[in-house]
């Protein structure tokens, strides 16, 4: 898989026939390789600057090693949400990447570079760009793009860390977004129950607290000890 971008220079051509006809041939290149090429719109693109724009040059390309690329900062940062994608073919999406980030007032390029976050860091809607990929029918990897200077400082332990965090956190998101065959494939946590039973609350006391005269004040009595450690079992009805 090949990744190719819009074009961002100041004398590009604007014409959507001339890129498609561009795109054909690179397609026609890419099979003889046995490759695919998915095309990105550049949130800062010259003349394609939104995935709108980008599907309409691939669709006309019509080469099947030509696939669009979806990116959530570059859609998100445009205006555009996950209605954007409304009838695009999922197999015909090549590639999804997902970046988070805060929102902020500033040129486009600079922010993509500098201050992309992993989801749930920042304030964009990356759950909602990636569930309707999802729902398109695209099965394709996902990919965490993040340009950032604290990433790039950070230890990349940590990163990683963080990076498995934000799946774990967009999963979740996406269970509660998806529904049918689709939510199925998500392995997120389960709904949160009604009521939770808990067994007994545990907390440690630090020596000569008053903790012996809360529990009791509260109704709570001494039901055990432990044989070894210095632990009380304390009971009221059934909080223990």
């Amino acid at each position: 898989m090949f990744l190719a971008c819009s074009n961002a220079l100041p004398d590009a051509v604007d014409d959507t026939d001339l890129s498609a006809e561009q795109l054909h041939a690179v397609g026609e290149l890419a099979a003889s390789f046995g490759v695919t090429v998915a095309f990105e719109a550049l949130a800062w693109g010259r003349h394609i600057d939104r995935v709108g724009q980008a599907w309409a040059v691939v669709e006309r390309a019509d080469h099947p090693a030509i696939t669009l690329a979806v990116d959530t900062f570059h859609m998100l940062a445009r205006g555009d949400d996950g209605a954007a994608l409304t009838g695009i073919p999922g197999d015909r999406i090549g590639f999804l990447q997902v970046a988070d980030a805060p929102v902020l007032d500033m040129n486009v390029l600079e922010w993509s570079r500098h201050f992309r976050c992993f989801p749930g860091q920042g304030t964009l809607d990356v759950a909602g760009v990636v569930a309707a990929v999802l729902e398109s029918g695209y099965t394709g990897p996902v990919s965490l793009e993040i340009f950032s200077d604290v990433v790039r400082e950070a230890d990349p332990f940590v990163t990683a860390r963080d990076a498995m965090r934000s799946l774990v956190f967009l999963e979740d998101q996406l269970g509660e977004r998806l529904s049918g065959p689709v939510r199925e494939k998500i392995s997120a946590a389960p709904p949160v129950p009604q009521r939770t039973d808990a067994a007994f609350v545990e907390f440690a006391a630090p020596a000569g607290s008053a903790y012996v005269e809360l529990l009791t004040g509260l109704g709570f009595h001494i039901a055990g000890r432990h044989r070894s450690k210095p632990v009380v079992r304390w009971r009221n009805g059934g909080a223990t």
